[in-house]
């Protein structure tokens, strides 16, 4: 039985994703110089995860030229939004406290983070009770 095709974003495709979120529109050629600045990445590779990008629908292609040039198309913040809801479901049972206690506990955090966690969290009850 064929597995079922992930719109997620791998580890190297989120590394690719960021170069394009960063700078824009961007050739496999230019994706590669971005990506070999951290650490060795080869040209084939690059291309053929921006091909399965474009298959996911993550990016968009445009031929100009000899290049294929590659634009994201989904959003930064869609992406993550995806993601956490992903480790949500997997790790946390889809809730968001067990997440959040999780998080208080394992890291560590100055009083400065904590009062700022908590005017964010104040906010948001203010918006969602006013939403009613």
């Amino acid at each position: 039985m064929a597995r079922t095709k992930s719109v997620e974003l791998t580890s190297a495709e989120q590394k690719i994703m960021q170069v394009l979120w960063q700078h824009g529109p961007s050739s496999v050629k230019d994706i590669t110089a971005e990506l070999n600045k951290d650490s060795a990445v080869a040209y084939t590779t690059v291309q053929t995860l921006c091909r399965i990008l474009f298959d996911k629908g993550h990016v968009d292609c445009e031929k100009q030229g000899k290049a294929f040039i590659y634009q994201a198309t989904t959003v930064q913040q869609e992406a993550r939004s995806q993601a956490l809801s992903t480790l949500l479901q997997r790790f946390f049972g889809g809730s968001p406290a067990l997440l959040a206690q999780h998080l208080i506990e394992q890291q560590d955090l100055t009083p400065e983070l904590a009062d700022e966690l908590q005017a964010q969290i104040n906010a948001h009850s203010v918006k969602a009770t006013q939403g009613d």
